[in-house]
């Protein structure tokens, strides 16, 4: 992903910009079929995965990835047979990064995509999130461990927004009825 980010820098001389300075997409996905609710993100999902992609050239190369793991087989099996193991790290070979009973976080997500960054020298001006993402306040949290001034301005995803602004619409529209009803009668 560094070849990738020098591809940027090459890009942004080229139009005279910050060499250092790139805008992100981040999103998570999770590894379940049964998510339905659009409040509750992560139902029974196990592991996560964040994916931070540049927007800056017409590749929209992928520049950092992130992931949370709560899995490991060999932990699990030992507590089927009765042994005390804690993951992550209670045994050799574990897998998970992540203790079994803790929340998958897109904060820590996006921390570790900004570290990932901020470790190269990348400092993101803005990142462009779905409506419930936390990504964005993550990587603004490691950026800014390293530049004490910088701020990474969060967007919305226009497919987000225009739901949003679509469902206000509606509640507008709804409210209007309700109260032609109440003054009718």
């Amino acid at each position: 992903m560094a070849d990738k980010l020098e591809i940027v820098k090459a890009v942004n001389r080229k139009r005279g910009a910050p060499e250092n300075e790139i805008n992100l997409t981040v999103d998570v996905r999770y590894p379940s079929n049964t998510i339905t609710s659009k409040r509750k993100p992560g139902q029974n999902a196990n592991q996560a995965c964040a994916v931070g992609i540049e927007t800056l050239t017409d590749r929209k190369y992928i520049v950092a990835t992130s992931s949370l793991n709560q899995m490991c087989w060999t932990g699990a099996w030992l507590r089927g047979k009765g042994f005390t193991i804690e993951c992550p790290n209670g045994h050799e070979e574990c897998t998970a990064d992540l203790h079994h009973a803790a929340p998958l976080s897109e904060y820590e997500l996006g921390k570790k995509i900004g570290n990932q960054l901020a470790v190269q020298g990348i400092l993101v001006k803005y990142a462009t999130t779905d409506g419930d993402g936390r990504t964005a306040n993550g990587i603004n949290d490691a950026i800014q461990a390293l530049h004490i001034m910088w701020k990474v301005e969060r967007l919305a995803d226009p497919i987000h927004l225009a739901n949003g602004q679509f469902r206000a619409a509606m509640r507008v529209v709804m409210y209007a009825r309700e109260r032609r009803d109440v003054c009718d009668t």
